[in-house]
Parts: structure tokens; sequence; C-alpha cells
């Protein structure tokens, strides 16, 4: 695997960083209650807590990649990968789940939080995983 150049090092560090606050805040806010996040509904708040290791594991690869990438570290590439491939899976989940608990029929707080939440995981994920899969030279076959 070869590193990616100073600039998409720097852009992927920082998308990988704002990830790991991003899921920092939602744990924050849910554990706390400051924000509605369907913690009163048994079943949203029972799935919710089949995932907060999954989650932690997740946003610790984030903080780890992130910073590695901005430190041009040789792990970064590698950790980036790993945690796109588990952000894409739990935005499917959530996205699936939600969706499912009609959560996104009314433009609710928890819904339009969920959204950005989901809709990052998919985004920076999907270029994510792309630019992994480039930096293997495997696109080239």
């Amino acid at each position: 695997m070869r590193a990616p150049d100073q600039r998409t090092g720097t852009l992927l560090g920082v998308v990988l960083l704002f990830g790991g606050v991003l899921m920092l805040a939602y744990w924050s806010l849910y554990l706390t209650g400051l924000a509605d996040l369907g913690q009163s509904d048994p079943v949203i708040a029972g799935f919710e807590a089949a995932f907060l290791l999954a989650d932690i594991l997740l946003g610790t690869l984030l903080f780890l990649g992130g910073w590695m990438l901005l430190r041009r570290r040789p792990g970064g590439p590698y950790l980036m990968v790993v945690a796109a491939a588990m952000s894409l899976y739990l935005g499917l989940l959530d996205l699936v789940f939600y969706s499912r608990r009609g959560l996104f029929d009314s433009a609710s707080g928890a819904g339009v939080f969920e959204l950005v939440l989901i809709g990052t995981c998919m985004i920076a994920g999907s270029y994510c995983l792309w630019v992994g899969w480039n930096l293997w030279n495997c696109g080239d076959s």
C-alpha cells in the first residue's frame, strides 16, 4: 500500500477525526438524554444498546486512523479502510432500522440528526473505501 499524498492524507485525516467527533457527540447526547434520540422507546433503546461496543471501536479506529493519516504514519490507510467498512455497515443497519421504525416520516430533530449521521457514514465510508482501494493499487486490474 502506498501512502496518500499530503493533501489527500490531510483531508482524510480530518474526515476521520470529524467522524470520531460526530460519533462522540451522538453517544454523549444519547447517554445524557440532552437530545431526544429515541431513548424512551424500548425498541430503539435496545437497538442502540446493541451497538455501543461497535461504535466505541469504530470511534477509536476513526481517531487513530485520522491521527495517523495527519502524521503520515503507515497504519493510517489500513485503519481508514477498516473504519470505512464498519461505517458503511453500521450506517446501513441504522438506515434500515430507523426507516422501518418511521423515524424519517416527519422532520423531527432526532430524525434529522440520525440522517446526518447516516449520511456521513455512507458518504465518508464510501469515499474512504474508494481511496483505500486505490492506495492498494487494486483499482488498476
